[in-house]
């Protein structure tokens, strides 16, 4: 019978040590939880010579009301700045850069847009990427952060077929005479026009604005696509009457 007894308290003791070990591993998992998620893509476009933008969504993920501040590394001469809410820090010379004023978010509620975060970069080298890193941490407690890394770029390899569609007006639709081709980056652009049954009536590449005479084309409806570096937008239609 002791030793029966002895037997059970040693099992009593062990599951007593192991529970132990449980709660106390649960508590410290609760208490260096991350209380913020942050939604950012891979990279952030720009044409060569634009401001580049970054909008990043943020969350409170915790349980409760909490306010939160923002960091910002970077080892470079580009102008760079960022919004955190309704303020906005001007760009500062120091390689890193804290929010002076911290934001509130409420527990489960996810800030959006202009209510969120916004990072900017100018000056961006043509064809150039430049890499900034974030800090999103609970005011109180620095440990209690999110950090992540922004690439903004003008990089022609991370164009976009919706980046294209922003590089450029073409104008009138119906034409008659005079097809402007308006360009609003520096990229050269390739003009390719075809007719109804698909056979290439036209092309020519542009480097900047320029004007097309169509007055000799039979009045009808044509298809019209542009190649910037390589990748192509998708066919539009194009009317001519005259």
């Amino acid at each position: 019978m002791v030793r029966l007894l002895t037997y059970c308290s040693i099992i009593y003791y062990k599951m007593k040590k192991y529970l132990f070990t449980i709660i106390s591993f649960a508590f410290s998992f609760g208490l260096f939880a991350q209380s913020l998620s942050v939604d950012v893509a891979n990279y952030y476009y720009s044409a060569f010579g634009e401001q580049c933008t970054a909008y990043i969504d943020v969350t409170n993920t915790s349980s409760q009301d909490l306010m939160f501040h923002v960091t910002r590394s970077s080892s470079t001469d580009l102008t760079n700045y960022f919004c955190w809410g309704p303020t906005c820090y001007p760009p500062n010379s120091n390689e890193t850069y804290t929010s002076t004023n911290s934001l509130s978010i409420n527990s489960g509620e996810t800030l959006t847009g202009l209510d969120s975060f916004i990072g900017y970069v100018n000056d961006l080298p043509e064809n150039s990427s430049l890499d900034i890193d974030y800090c999103f941490w609970v005011d109180g407690n620095p440990s209690d952060e999110t950090c992540v890394t922004v690439k903004y770029t003008n990089e022609y390899s991370f164009m976009t077929i919706e980046d294209l569609s922003f590089s450029h007006e073409i104008y009138p639709n119906p034409v008659q005479d005079l097809l402007h081709i308006n360009l609003l980056s520096s990229n050269p652009v390739e003009f390719v026009l075809y007719d109804m049954l698909g056979s290439q009536v036209y092309k020519e590449v542009f480097a900047s604005s320029s004007n097309i005479n169509v007055s000799s084309f039979k009045s009808g409806i044509y298809f019209y696509k542009l190649n910037v570096k390589g990748k192509e937008t998708e066919v539009q239609k194009l009317i001519i009457t005259h």
